[in-house]
């Protein structure tokens, strides 16, 4: 009788807890956002994300991707991870073949495992006046897709690049606010 009333008393203590407010963190949010005077069609785009690729795609059904910086083990770096925040983590990230790495959505960043030949990177982000780099010297290429749609690559200048590429800066845009229930 009395480990029932022990665990009565331990049901109710969960319950008041369980019922407490949870505390929510405030997130500061941010768009990436396409530069390339040279090109009308993508200048001032915004990145939306299309079949776990990043990029300016056409359609009513695409909205630019929000992400919130975490700073990163790897010094003066970052990591993007996307909002909303879910149960499972999503962050954007480079991954591909050496020289030439797609900006994708990554789900649990850190238990990517890439296959042999791939890279795979999430945390080597660079955010420096108002624009988005990677640790790896290079830059932001965009690819034709279907119709008006370009998809983005980071190049570090040792892969073959199509003539069909043109370079652009990605900026890095405040979205204002967001909140996240944890910590």
């Amino acid at each position: 009788m009395k480990w029932t009333a022990n665990f009565l008393s331990f049901g109710l203590l969960a319950a008041f807890v369980s019922a407490a407010p949870v505390a929510e963190r405030q997130l500061d949010l941010y768009e990436l956002q396409i530069s390339c005077p040279a090109n009308k069609n993508v200048d001032g785009r915004f990145l939306s994300l299309k079949n776990n690729t990043l990029g300016v795609f056409d359609g009513d059904d695409v909205s630019p991707v929000q992400v919130y910086p975490v700073e990163s083990d790897k010094e003066g770096c970052n990591e993007l991870h996307t909002y909303p925040v879910g149960i499972v983590d999503h962050s954007i990230g480079l991954m591909g073949p050496p020289g030439l790495l797609d900006l994708v959505d990554m789900t649990n960043p850190r238990t990517v495992q890439p296959g042999e030949g791939t890279v795979a990177q999430w945390d080597t982000f660079r955010i420096s006046d108002g624009k988005l780099s990677n640790d790896v010297d290079g830059q932001w290429l965009a690819f034709p897709s279907q119709g008006n749609s370009w998809t983005l690559k980071w190049s570090d200048g040792s892969a073959m690049i199509t003539a069909d590429s043109m370079i652009v800066n990605v900026m890095y845009k405040s979205a204002g606010e967001g909140r996240y229930n944890g910590d």
